[in-house]
């Protein structure tokens, strides 16, 4: 949906400018799409961390997920230890979903600052 979203102009102006499509992916297309890349990964890990019934075959007797153990100590009464398993896994979940955040960046929008030409010296004013 955001890749229908670019102007067509923009990749249009690469190509009178003589880039290559690299060029054109890496310094266009790849800095206006970050936002989306963020947002499906974040979703994409969430899903993954909170998913049960996937899950639930994963684990093993030497294993256990960490999901799957807070349910069980929801499930014996041990409210206690599942509100920190789930403090510590919200903790993790924060600190991934951070890295992502700096690994892909931000869009910054609006105008830059202009630069002031320099008039050339002698110059009439």
């Amino acid at each position: 949906a955001s890749m229908s979203q670019l102007d067509k102009s923009l990749d249009e102006a690469s190509l009178t400018l003589r880039a290559s499509s690299f060029t054109t992916m890496r310094r266009i297309v790849l800095p206006l799409l970050r936002p989306a890349i963020l947002a499906a990964l974040v979703y994409s890990f969430v899903r993954a961390m909170t998913a049960i019934s996937a899950v639930v075959f994963l684990v093993s007797a030497n294993y256990e997920m960490a999901t799957t153990y807070i349910l069980g100590r929801v499930e014996n009464g041990e409210y206690g230890i599942a509100v920190a398993y789930s403090s510590v896994l919200i903790l993790v979940m924060l600190v991934v979903i951070g890295i992502f955040q700096l690994l892909v960046g931000q869009r910054r929008l609006g105008r830059r600052s202009a630069v002031p030409v320099a008039s050339p010296v002698g110059a009439a004013s």
